[in-house]
């Protein structure tokens, strides 16, 4: 009983990244946000992923630190690209997590939102629209292979694309954790669409974008307009304060921002880019103004008080 209202007692508070979560209309909006950088691992609920990592590096079967060299390796050179450095920077051992958490130093997680989002703030909006696509895309027959597709990227878009893999693992990790429900769960990177995307956006013709899709009309207007309303749903997202995600500073954030303002804008101006026949959206932006309401209010005022004025004219 006591426990209860204790419960029943506490306050609880909607951080910023749990607003953005509950207006973004998507499968998955944690995930999307994730994705995004406006949301990570606040709680270290995937420190047991990294720990799993430590102790197969402590195996002995390979030299110090190639495990996870070897790791990124694999993984990055699936795409013919260059290990990242941030990538081989990462590698850590349980005592290095435990020591992190005793000296309050960054936690790797956010380390790795930061990252992304320094990334993802420096694409241009053709670029952004296309790695949205590829996390609301859904998964069809006669997609290209991920090698074929991650290979047609920008390098800036791969760059993003091999952030957001990280991201991808932890949300994994932690919602097989708290056994969240499959329906609910739904985490993907679809690069299949990025490229049609990306170039539709550049504003290529409608001919040249069924030509690198190779879909049919009808395929090609649904996988845009998908990219289109999620980066809508990005762009009418409430306007954060910027706020330093700079890991290097060594400030640990203590919950997740949202979605980074910069950001925020370059997904509107991508949507902007995207909004032309045959994939017009009549939908507008909210407008970010927020006094738009009292300059209507005294609009109604004005014309009350020029029918006022008429009235007494008449009278007299």
């Amino acid at each position: 009983t006591n426990e209860s209202e204790d419960v029943k007692s506490n306050s609880y508070r909607i951080t910023t990244a749990g607003e953005n979560v509950g207006l973004l209309g998507l499968d998955n909006s944690l995930w999307f946000l994730v994705a995004m950088g406006g949301a990570w691992d606040v709680k270290g609920g995937s420190t047991e992923l990294d720990k799993f990592k430590a102790e197969l590096n402590n195996i002995g079967t390979y030299d110090e630190n190639s495990l996870f060299e070897a790791d990124y390796k694999d993984d990055y050179d699936l795409f013919g690209d260059d290990i990242p450095a941030k990538a081989i920077e990462q590698k850590i051992d349980e005592t290095e997590v435990e020591e992190a958490t005793k000296t309050n130093s960054v936690p790797l997680p956010q380390d790795e939102a930061s990252a992304l989002v320094s990334q993802l703030r420096n694409l241009e909006p053709s670029e952004i629209a296309g790695y949205v696509s590829c996390l609301v895309a859904d998964s069809g027959r006669g997609n290209p292979s991920v090698l074929s597709a991650f290979q047609q990227l920008s390098s800036a878009q791969q760059r993003v694309i091999q952030s957001s893999l990280l991201s991808l693992e932890r949300l994994t990790e932690v919602q097989n954790k708290f056994s969240v429900d499959d329906s609910t769960s739904k985490v993907q990177l679809e690069l299949g669409t990025c490229e049609v995307v990306t170039a539709w956006t550049s504003g290529c013709s409608w001919n040249e974008a069924l030509e690198i899709s190779g879909s049919a009309p009808g395929d090609l207007v649904r996988v845009l307009h998908r990219a289109l309303d999620a980066l809508r749903q990005i762009g009418n997202l409430p306007v954060n304060a910027v706020r330093s995600l700079d890991a290097s500073a060594g400030v640990v954030q203590l919950e997740s921002p949202g979605i980074h303002p910069d950001i925020r804008q370059l997904c509107r101006d991508a949507a902007t880019e995207m909004d032309r026949y045959p994939v017009k959206d009549p939908l507008p932006f909210e407008d970010d103004e927020e006094d738009e309401d009292d300059e209507d209010n005294d609009d109604e005022e004005d014309d009350g008080e020029e029918h006022s004025d008429e009235a007494q004219n008449k009278e007299s």
